[in-house]
């Protein structure tokens, strides 16, 4: 961000802990600006993803969002506690996507004939009627990828909290982020639920522990996300380093 240095002083302003669920942006305090021979903001300091600002990174010890203070984008969120909540969400999270897998997500019965299906089975069926490319597109988006996001992230949270730092955090990390993209239970549980009322108008259908696993894994992810802290992450790897 070689620019930020030409702007004048009077746009280099704080950025302030707003308490969780206010918008209001909060005054700032202007401070001159501070690079090292490498470029690199010095501490205390974040930019704004958004706008670009350089601007003090204000200490935040309770829930709070720090926001931008010339364009109000959120920086970052502060919770309390938060990878600790994030690696029991996890561990939930990895116990019901097990069950989901070896247990019937629901079950047909037409003219007397009974047909279950697994998650994996799924996948297997849509392959074997002759739809490979959508069959591994649901093995990969259903039970690839969220498999592999809730692997990664107990790899990096389970020996933090035993205050150790896992090795190849920053590749695991990068990962974990592009994995995300292609995790789409929700996808799965939303299409599921529209297909529900039309299936039992042909057919007896019985939802499996499965779907309601999946379900509840769904929100688990949604809470861990909400949650998850990569400062905060980064910050007790450097106090288990040290």
């Amino acid at each position: 961000m070689p620019d930020a240095a030409n702007r004048p002083l009077h746009e280099l302003l704080t950025a302030r802990a707003v308490p969780t669920g206010v918008s209001l942006r909060a005054r700032g305090q202007p401070f001159p600006m501070a690079y090292d021979a490498r470029g690199v903001h010095s501490p205390g300091l974040i930019a704004c993803p958004d706008c670009d600002l350089v601007q003090q990174d204000p200490a935040c010890v309770t829930a709070c969002t720090v926001r931008c203070r010339r364009c109000s984008a959120t920086l970052y969120r502060v919770s309390p506690h938060g990878l600790d909540n994030a690696l029991a969400f996890t561990l939930a999270a990895a116990i019901l996507f097990a069950l989901a897998n070896f247990v019937p997500v629901m079950s047909l019965e037409l003219q007397g004939h009974r047909v279950e299906a697994t998650l994996t089975g799924m996948a297997w069926g849509l392959a074997g009627a002759d739809m490979i490319g959508v069959g591994a597109l649901v093995f990969l988006t259903l039970c690839l990828m969220p498999r592999l996001e809730i692997l990664a992230r107990l790899y990096l949270l389970a020996p933090l909290r035993a205050g150790r730092v896992p090795a190849h955090m920053a590749r695991v990390s990068r990962l974990l982020d592009s994995m995300r993209r292609w995790a789409m239970v929700e996808v799965f549980v939303l299409g599921a639920a529209v297909s529900i009322q039309r299936l039992d108008e042909i057919a007896q259908l019985e939802l499996g522990p499965a779907f309601w696993a999946i379900g509840a894994v769904m929100l688990l992810t949604t809470a861990t996300n909400s949650i998850f802290d990569t400062r905060a992450l980064w910050s007790r790897a450097a106090r288990a380093a040290a």
